[in-house]
């Protein structure tokens, strides 16, 4: 796929924004660009990780009581010590020096019952890149596939913890038809948010979430037609 952002996104639930917005902004880092509602009730804050985007979902109220994805850890490249944690909800998170295994903006790591099998998706059904064994690499993001429990096949990608990636393409249409046609899953048909984006969903097999995006403002042309005001 023609990436119109050579990163991916991580999108993350919580209800508890205060917290996670010292966090990722005070004790990681991150620069605060915006917030966004989404929805009534859903509030997306985004920070900048070396033009990736992770995105801290505010959710109000208490989050659906779905299984932990197979999304297990985010890295995150920046001057300074080295760190290993996990934010205020518990999720896993690694601050290291730029270039350490490999991670020059971030890194996820994938956990999985047969890393076999997801890599030959993220390899065929998405275009990734393999780098070494058990790495797979977009743009300059990386993917550590790790030997584990993995995601679970779930209705929606709303819950608890790191919840699913995103691909800056310039055609969700064809994306996802592509993805179809390659032996991957369609999860959600894109749909056009206002004039700001065109979006669809994938899922591995294993179940997690991708989200597959053409914005506007990076070059993307929007299809005329009916839109929604949310996801």
């Amino acid at each position: 796929m023609r990436l119109a952002k050579p990163h991916l996104d991580i999108g993350l639930f919580t209800n508890r924004i205060e917290s996670q917005r010292a966090f990722w902004g005070d004790e990681v880092g991150l620069r605060f660009d915006h917030q966004v509602e989404l929805r009534p009730g859903w509030v997306q804050h985004r920070f900048d990780a070396h033009d990736a985007v992770v995105k801290v979902n505010h959710w109000d109220g208490e989050l659906p009581d779905l299984p932990p994805s197979g999304y297990a850890c985010l890295t995150v490249a920046r001057d300074g010590p080295a760190w290993a944690g996990r934010d205020p909800d518990g999720n896993p998170v690694r601050l290291v020096a730029s270039g350490t295994d490999g991670v020059a903006g971030i890194g996820v790591t994938v956990r999985t019952p047969d890393p076999a099998r997801l890599m030959a998706f993220y390899e065929e059904a998405l275009g990734f890149e393999r780098v070494a064994a058990g790495t797979a690499r977009c743009g300059d993001t990386l993917l550590f596939l790790e030997r584990g429990p993995g995601g679970a096949d779930t209705d929606d990608f709303i819950g608890p913890g790191f919840r699913y990636l995103t691909m800056q393409i310039f055609d969700a249409d064809a994306a996802c038809e592509a993805v179809a046609a390659r032996g991957g899953r369609v999860a959600r048909e894109p749909v056009t948010i206002r004039d700001v984006a065109r979006i669809g969903f994938a899922r591995d097999p294993d179940g997690n979430w991708i989200e597959l995006s053409a914005r506007a403002s990076l070059g993307a042309t929007i299809p005329p037609g009916p839109s929604v005001s949310t996801l």
